[in-house]
């Protein structure tokens, strides 16, 4: 199944019919963030703590910073933490706590609400569906909890997220644990989101079905990172 940024409306009908567990992605299905690529967070923490003129030297940066703690870790899932020890030896000490900390409260102030996945998700909570959010994501558990509840999006089970289980869902092993963890089968869960690797095929690596939706400057993206 696909929807385009309209949201098929025959589509919510089938979900709301057939399923019972309906998860959700997070980043670019239930929120988005108010810039044009995720890396341009790391410039406002950059003005934020550093000033204008080193703002772009921080995304680079953090961006390298990010690759490394990735790459140390066989490119397993890693935290937020873990990334902001790859800047110790940049910045002082005292420093790398208030730009991690800066980003934190960054992610949860540009982010809003993705309208048109909203109809949905409120069908799910008013038909009492097991609502789940999945997402690979080094952020913790606890901020994205935050960003979700200034999107005034509630009412849902449990979160998910890649580094606090140590697997993602591109391997299909998260929705795996997901399934493991709620007793349930791969066919009584549908999985929304936006990424072709990672919510796509990576639900279908673990036998559930998914629905890929549009992502904001998807083409734009590819070719920055």
């Amino acid at each position: 199944l696909q929807l385009d940024s309209e949201m098929n409306k025959l589509v919510y009908r089938y979900i709301i019919r057939h399923y019972q567990y309906v998860s959700f992605d997070v980043f670019d299905t239930l929120i988005e963030r108010d810039v044009n690529r995720p890396s341009d967070i790391f410039v406002l923490v950059g003005k934020c703590i550093l000033g204008k003129e080193n703002a772009e030297k921080f995304r680079i940066l953090r961006k390298k910073a990010e690759f490394e703690a990735r790459e140390e870790n066989n490119h397993k899932e890693i935290t937020l933490d873990q990334i902001y020890e790859k800047l110790r030896g940049l910045y002082e000490e005292d420093v790398i706590e208030q730009l991690r900390k800066e980003e934190i409260q960054q992610e949860i102030k540009h982010c809003h609400r993705k309208e048109n996945i909203a109809p949905l998700y409120q069908a799910c909570v008013k038909k009492k569906k097991h609502i789940l959010i999945i997402s690979d994501m080094y952020l913790p558990s606890e901020v994205i909890q935050k960003m979700l509840k200034a999107c005034n999006i509630l009412d849902y089970e449990k979160i998910y997220v890649s580094n606090e289980y140590g697997v993602n869902k591109i391997s299909g092993i998260l929705f795996k644990k997901v399934i493991q963890d709620k007793k349930i089968n791969a066919y009584e869960m549908i999985h929304i989101g936006d990424s072709i690797k990672a919510d796509f095929l990576g639900a279908r690596k673990a036998r559930v079905k998914s629905v890929l939706i549009g992502r904001k400057n998807r083409f734009e993206r590819l070719i920055h990172s």
